[in-house]
């Protein structure tokens, strides 16, 4: 651990395929490699200990779902998108 400033050092063996994923999301974002990984850390600790109760709209969808309302047809996904306005 580097004591000047609270930081420690970390070298892991990944995918010459992921790395390079890492590196074009990282220019894309404009962000370095280090903040997506602290990022993706706390969005893992967040999902894994978080909360995650369904709002009031996705509950409601849920309980349409399972009584076989309101439900879209389509012939394929670019069919359903255009049903859905998406």
């Amino acid at each position: 651990m580097n004591n000047k400033n609270g930081l420690s050092r970390i070298s892991i063996d990944i995918p010459k395929i992921q790395h390079k994923k890492l590196k074009r999301l990282a220019a894309e974002l404009g962000v370095s490699m280090r903040q997506i990984v602290l990022e993706a850390l706390e969005l893992v600790e967040e999902c894994k200990y978080g909360n995650h109760e369904p709002n009031e709209e996705t509950i409601k969808a849920i309980e349409e779902v399972k009584a076989r309302k309101k439900l879209i047809k389509a012939e394929n996904a670019e069919d359903l998108f255009e049903k859905l306005g998406i």
